[in-house]
């Protein structure tokens, strides 16, 4: 476990501005929208990591980092992966996430209240 921690913490320093990795075979994933579940919400730093990876192996396998230009940290989420949007959408408000990441056309969603 330490040495994949060590993995996507290195990836994340080569990334600075964001990531969405698959921590099984350690490639980028390009493809999909994202969407963060409310489990792995405010997690940054190594411990933060180490909990969103925990969670990540239990489900999609699927790791996110994203810098937080407004108070400098640097945040991991567990990501769970959708190909339509309505669907991401539904999963967004259930996990009470305030934006997506559409990885396909690069753009970043605002989730509007429940």
């Amino acid at each position: 476990m330490e040495t994949l921690i060590d993995r996507v913490w290195e990836y994340s320093k080569n990334n600075p501005y964001g990531f969405t990795l698959n921590i099984e075979t350690m490639k980028p994933v390009k493809f999909g929208i994202c969407v963060a579940y409310l489990e792995t919400q405010d997690s940054f730093n190594r411990e933060g990591l180490e909990k969103v990876i925990k969670h990540a192996l239990e489900h999609e396998k699927i790791v996110g980092g994203w810098l937080n230009d407004e108070n400098g940290f640097y945040y991991f989420d567990s990501i769970k992966l959708f190909s339509k949007m309505d669907e991401a959408i539904r999963f967004a408000k259930q996990n009470k996430q305030l934006a997506i990441f559409d990885l396909t056309n690069l753009r970043e969603i605002r989730i509007e209240g429940e």
